[in-house]
């Protein structure tokens, strides 16, 4: 057959079928915020389009492949409709999934649809079994229709001729518009446009571009400021809280010291690597099971400001949402004070957790290495002491990293020996000696734990211990092979998620806890101790971690960038929360050994998991 016709049949095609895709997909754009202005509409329609005209391109180009090796029109038209009826399909049912969830189809949502015993917590009904499947027949005679007319339509010759330049116009067309979208989409980003940034998870498989480190390092540029952050005249995707949140009158208004140690895990609190620390909790409540809200800095700290999972990390940052925790502490006059010893912009912090205090935040001290910035915080948080009104309660989060990778410390806190002075990478794996970089490691704890007693040692010869919630944890782990990984963010493994988690509540006894808990549970507990009155769910997925009428939970979830974790105290399911990563999905034992994807079932109930899926997209609209 000749070529031009081959090539003008897969342009009609592709056009046809871009259209009918278009179609599938309107209803996503049911779930976008108002928009207040003539330029956000016409960004949303734009990303719309331009979304699927990039996966139009990129199956643009695999079809050309066929029909350039495919000589036979109705061989190809078999092939190529197979492909995009499937294509078409597959979107209808993520289109369903986000109606429900508010998020597309991942690993977790494919194995809730292959699983057999799902279907008792997962229950469609008959009707929508029914609508789906005439929905797909129609798909399917839409296909069948469209190449018989195609096939009509190219018996004329005039219908014959440039075949390539329409293919050619369909794919710059496909470029032109994504062009004009990611530029769009960077620019916002550069300038915390929320109005337009807060799309990017609104569309399966959609792809936001970034210029933020080329506009620094190329531009001079300064990408964080936050003076420039206005927040958007719509509501926006997020719908978080539930509702406006309400409070006792006789509420408590403690002052509140929370101290996060980065990459500090749950068996480096001992007498040993953490006397200080050790010492204090003597006095104090811990909390033995707990477990960060992700396997690194980001997702550990979001959890503990916002209570919810980290997977709504890139809504909040696109939105600039600030926690309503914070929130609400600014309504009360509270006093504020942030230090950290690594700059709060990247994560970005500054525009998620501590957006609506970028004053108080102290983040460039002075040293190029955390044995140098660490020591700094007992004297700036004391001479911030002497600077407040004493009559209002007050905030002072100080973060410490002398124990993240590659770990520094003075070297009069060498304890441990034999230690490393540096890491080399290129010569590190599973077989090499690691006890020296074990000692690294725990100098560097054993140096925060100093710097930590000093803070201590603070607030108690100011006498606020008996009006201060004091909260000594980590933001995340640190692991060193045990099972099978290094340092963090590479697994979910208990020396990745799990941390210490110390907490003085004045006039409180001394008490061990052995549930699960979690990052996500201190704002409901610090809320219920300030005489908040709204049901936990209204704005976390945490709960208290003080009550004694709660039943013991079953599981939590850690996060990190693309995949998630469920945890329990019997095995842990990790997969994968992007649609494109889709094959992640591994089921590992209380060991952290794998076990036969087949076994979910058995330790994981359906309606657990269901659960997971639901809380991920509760507070989305």
């Amino acid at each position: 057959m000749d070529t031009q016709k081959r090539y003008s049949a897969l342009f009609w095609f592709l056009l046809a079928n871009f259209l009918l895709t278009l179609f599938i997909a309107s209803p996503y754009l049911g779930f976008a915020p108002d928009s207040p202005s003539i330029v956000e509409w016409l960004y949303s329609r734009t990303a719309f389009v331009s979304n699927f005209a990039m996966l139009y391109l990129l199956l643009m180009i695999v079809l050309i492949g066929i029909t350039f090796t495919v000589p036979s029109l109705l061989f190809l038209q078999l092939i190529s409709g197979s492909f995009l009826s499937l294509f078409n399909i597959i979107l209808l049912i993520d289109t369903v999934i986000f109606k429900l969830y508010r998020f597309h189809i991942n690993s977790l949502v494919w194995n809730i649809l292959i699983t057999e015993g799902s279907s008792d917590s997962v229950i469609l009904g008959k009707s929508t079994f029914i609508t789906f499947g005439i929905s797909s027949a129609l798909i399917l005679s839409f296909e069948i229709g469209i190449h018989f007319l195609i096939t009509r339509f190219l018996s004329k010759k005039i219908s014959n001729k440039n075949g390539i330049l329409r293919l050619s116009s369909f794919a710059l067309f496909c470029l032109v518009i994504n062009i004009i979208d990611k530029g769009t989409y960077a620019y916002a980003d550069l300038t915390n446009k929320t109005y337009i940034t807060r799309y990017d998870k609104l569309f399966p498989l959609y792809q936001p571009l970034t210029i933020k480190r080329l506009a620094k390092d190329q531009w001079g540029y300064d990408v964080n400021r936050e003076f420039e952050f206005q927040q958007i005249k719509s509501a926006g995707i997020l719908n978080y809280p539930l509702s406006e949140l309400k409070f006792d009158n006789d509420g408590e208004k403690p002052n509140i010291v929370l101290i996060v140690i980065d990459s500090w895990r749950y068996d480096m609190m001992n007498p040993k690597v953490s006397p200080n620390i050790y010492a204090f909790s003597k006095n104090s409540l811990i909390f033995d099971n707990h477990y960060s809200g992700g396997n690194s800095t980001r997702f550990g700290i979001f959890s503990m400001f916002y209570g919810i999972y980290g997977t709504y990390w890139h809504t909040v940052l696109s939105e600039r949402k600030e926690p309503i925790f914070m929130q609400t502490m600014r309504k009360m006059d509270y006093d504020f004070g942030v230090w950290s010893s690594t700059q709060l912009t990247f994560p970005e912090f500054r525009k998620t957790a501590f957006i609506g205090i970028s004053d108080q935040i102290t983040d460039q001290i002075e040293g190029d290495k955390a044995k140098e910035r660490d020591p700094q915080h007992p004297a700036l948080f004391d001479k911030w002491l002497d600077t407040r009104d004493e009559k209002q309660p007050f905030f002072a989060f100080l973060f410490l990293d002398a124990p993240h990778e590659p770990y520094s410390y003075p070297d009069d806190f060498i304890r441990f020996e034999p230690s490393v002075n540096e890491i080399n990478y290129m010569n590190l794996d599973k077989k090499s000696d690691l006890v020296p970089f074990m000692n690294h490691y725990r100098n560097a704890v054993y140096f925060d734990d100093f710097v930590t007693g000093q803070l201590l040692d603070i607030l108690h010869d100011r006498k606020l211990m008996d009006n201060t919630i004091i909260i000594i944890t980590g933001d995340h782990g640190a692991e060193f092979y045990e099972r099978g990984f290094w340092g963090h963010n590479s697994s979910f493994s208990p020396e990745q998620v799990k941390v210490p988690f110390i907490m003085h509540l004045p006039g409180e006894v001394s008490k061990k806890y052995n549930q699960l808990t979690s990052h996500c549970d201190l704002v409901p507990t610090l809320f219920e101790i300030m005489g908040c009155t709204s049901a936990f769910n209204q704005y976390s997925i945490g709960r208290s971690m003080l009550s004694d009428t709660l039943q013991p939970r079953k599981f939590l979830v850690s996060s990190s960038w693309s995949e998630s974790a469920i945890i329990s105290n019997k095995a842990t399911l990790v997969f994968s929360t992007e649609s494109h990563n889709i094959g992640t999905f591994e089921i590992r034992d209380e060991n952290y050994e794998l076990i036969p994807n087949s076994q979910y079932t058995d330790i994981f109930k359906s309606s657990e998991v269901v659960k997971v899926l639901y809380d991920m997209g509760r507070f989305l609209k």
